[in-house]
Parts: structure tokens; sequence; C-alpha cells
């Protein structure tokens, strides 16, 4: 009688439901990511059943422990309160888990170069700018030129299902132009854009990605037309090896004065807890953890990129485009307080070139200094 009291009890404990926390055991696989502005290292790392199997330990990815938690190097001091280890798989458990940074802005946020990153559901304000000294320019151009632009975003990301994770990111930009003489540039165009990110289930290592990102651009001086509009895009393949290697294979298109198509590949590599490097094209990172301290988590890095802008203007009284290309290098530092994060960055832009659609002369202009800074809350 015993034996079949004991059976029928542990019939009813198995049957109980799990306790709500907001995101289930199914959805925390999912929750690992890496976490920047860069799109091709924002996929989710979805490890396989092992993950899910109690006699297995997780991986150890960012300065995670097998445990899920935070392991402070062996060189750095122990951590001082508030921060705590905690399991950064349980993120997103609570009441509301659309926020749980807003919703408890009191957990710790530790982490190695990126820290456990869960995918921050809901929505993400952004705010970034840069400021291009003035530089000489070459060619028919005659004067100097200089750049100011400031660009916000309001990020939104769901689970489509327990597996897709679909992004959408509103998109709001302006740049004040200063000079040149000749030729006569507007003193202002703006950028009103709309992100759309799919990120798929990792199947054997393998993720992929889909973005459409289309956009105005234009100075309001006359009536749209197709030289106003962006259309970019791009498809990527990751793939991961290993917690410290993920490969990326694709190929992105940037709907300019020029078609532009560029591969969209490279490696991300976490040889330990402190350093990582984003070995990507057309943008990349090297990131290096200094330590919590001060109430926060700061990184010092340098990273390089190619970036090109592009803008219906009106020149001469007719409709024209100008494109704007250039290669950016700097060093920053980044930091995470909790519930916002910050960086500011030093660099160096080269290799300007500016070119028109219709009969306006192209022109280039000389390396100069930049200076960037963003925020995310």
């Amino acid at each position: 009688m015993s034996n079949v009291l004991l059976s029928l009890f542990a019939m009813l404990i198995s049957g109980l439901p799990a306790q709500a926390t907001g995101v289930s055991e199914r959805d925390r696989g999912l929750a690992v990511v890496f976490r920047e502005e860069d799109p091709a290292v924002t996929a989710p790392i979805q490890h396989p059943g092992w993950l899910r199997e109690p006699s297995q330990k997780r991986p150890v990815v960012r300065g995670q422990s097998y445990g899920g938690t935070y392991d402070s190097p062996p060189s750095t001091p122990p951590l001082a309160a508030p921060y705590q280890p905690y399991d950064p798989f349980a993120l997103q458990a609570g009441p509301d888990p659309v926020l749980p940074y807003v919703n408890d802005p009191g957990q710790p946020v530790l982490s190695g170069v990126n820290g456990p990153q869960p995918e921050r559901f809901g929505f993400t304000p952004m705010f970034d700018g840069y400021y291009l000294a003035p530089a000489g320019t070459s060619g028919p151009a005659d004067g100097y030129f200089s750049v100011q632009a400031y660009d916000a975003a309001l990020k939104y990301t769901a689970m489509l299902t327990p597996e897709w994770i679909f992004t959408n990111t509103a998109q709001a930009g302006v740049r004040l132009w200063d000079g040149p003489n000749y030729p006569d540039l507007p003193g202002s165009v703006y950028r009103f854009g709309w992100d759309f990110l799919l990120n798929s289930p990792t199947v054997g290592g393998w993720t992929a990605q889909l973005d459409f990102n289309p956009s105005i651009n234009t100075d309001f001086d006359g009536s749209l037309g197709r030289e106003a509009f962006n259309l970019d895009a791009y498809g990527a393949l990751l793939y991961r090896t290993s917690p410290q290697w993920m490969w990326v294979l694709g190929v992105q298109y940037w709907d300019r004065v020029d078609n532009i198509i560029i591969p969209y590949a490279g490696a991300v590599w976490n040889p330990n807890e402190r350093l990582e490097l984003r070995m990507l094209f057309p943008k990349s990172r090297i990131s290096y953890f200094l330590g919590n301290f001060g109430n926060g988590s700061h990184w010092l890095y340098a990273q390089g990129e190619y970036h090109v802008e592009s803008y219906q203007i009106q020149q001469n009284g007719n409709r024209d485009q100008i494109q704007l290309a250039d290669w950016r290098v700097g060093m920053g530092l980044r930091s995470d307080h909790q519930w916002y994060d910050k960086y500011f960055e030093v660099g160096l832009v080269f290799g300007r070139q500016n070119t028109f659609l219709n009969s306006t002369p192209d022109f280039n202009v000389n390396n100069g200094l930049m200076l960037r800074f963003g925020v995310r809350f």
C-alpha cells in the first residue's frame, strides 16, 4: 500500500504547473546573446538539448561560470555590494518580463566582456551623436567641411514564437553641415527610417538573420524623389562552433548613389572573460573588460568601420543626391550602469569621398578628428 501511495504522490507532484516566472526554461535557453548596435552579433545563442539536461553544465559564455553566474577573474578583488552573483537566465523573471532593468532597477548587471546579456525584450530607447571636426577639401571644392550628427531610435524586441525573435526599430536623425564654400551644400539633412530584423532559432549551431531597413533621407527642400529613399538590407548565417567562437557569413546591400554590395562576414572570438574580438566587416571591435567599479561595469574598446550615407538635396534648383563615404577608427570607454549604458569615443575619419548623382563635381575631404558618444536605456 505504501508503494501505491508513493506512486500516486509522485504522479501528483509531476503534474503540478511550474512556477510562473515570465520566461519558461525553454525560453531561457535562448537568452544569451551578444547585445550591441552591431546587428551581426545580436543573434540568439540557442543551446541544444544538453543545456536543458540537469545532469549537464552550461558552457562558459563571457564571464559566466558553469552555474550561470559571474565569476570575478582571480586578478581582481572580490566584488563589493551591490554587485552580487546571480543567475543571468533569471533576469526575465517576474510579473512583467518586458523591461527587467526598469522593473527591478536594483538588479545588478554583472559581466565579463559582455556579461550574460539576456535579450532585452520590450522597448529600448537609444541616442547617438558624433562630431567631425573641420577639415579641408580638395578637388573642385573650396573651404572646410565639418559635421554634427544626432540619431535617436526606439527599438522593440519580441518573440514571434518561443524560438523566433523579431526586432523593429524606429529611427530619426539629423546632420548639420558647415561648409564648404563650394559646392553649396544645405546646412542640414534628415533621415527617418524603420529597421526590421528577424533572428531564427539555432539548429545544429547555425542561426540565420534577415534585415530590411528602408529610410527617407532629404534636406526637405523640394518634393521627395527616388533619390531620397534608401532601401538597405542584409542576410547572414551565424555558426557557433564553441562558446568562444562564432562565424558570420553574409552579404549586405546599401542603396546609395552607388549600389553598394559588400560582404557581411567575419568571426567573433571570446578567448576569456575579459577580452572579445569582433573581427567583422564592415564594422569590427576589440573590447577589454576593465572591471566593476563606480557603480558600473566598464570596457575599453577600439573599433573601425566603413561608413556610407546619402541624401537627396537641391543643387542649383535641381534635385540631386549626395553620397558621403569614409573610414572610421577610434578608441573609447563603454559603461553599463544597471539601467542604462553609455559610451564615449575619440577617433579619426579618413578616406572621405563625397559623390553626386548628377552634374555636381565630386570632391574629397581631408582626414579629421572624430568625437562620438551615445546612451542606451
